[in-house]
């Protein structure tokens, strides 16, 4: 069930509204209330729990294989490319 609610906006943030809504074929009303849906979505999505990904790349009792093996892995996702790309950089700095 909807409930009526009051919003008052000055006139150059009411034309701006107005112009959006009628970009997108929407009501000023519609076109507010997406935009409160949009920003919620948004605010949940940053708050997202990485519990799952705690103690995903190693057990704590020495490095993982990613850990260890990151450049001879990103090397071959590369095909070579990234090593060669590495000492490049180094020796320009």
């Amino acid at each position: 069930m909807t409930k009526p609610t009051n919003v008052l906006l000055d006139p150059s943030l009411r034309a701006v509204a107005k112009r959006r809504a009628d970009e997108l074929g929407l009501s000023v009303s519609a076109y507010i209330r997406e935009l409160i849906r949009s920003d919620d979505a948004a605010a949940r999505a940053s708050h997202c729990d990485i519990t799952p990904l705690i103690g995903i790349l190693g057990s704590g009792d020495g490095p993982s294989d990613i850990a260890r093996d990151k450049h001879k892995m990103i090397d071959e996702a590369y095909g070579g490319d990234f090593d060669r790309r590495l000492r490049a950089r180094s020796a320009v700095e």
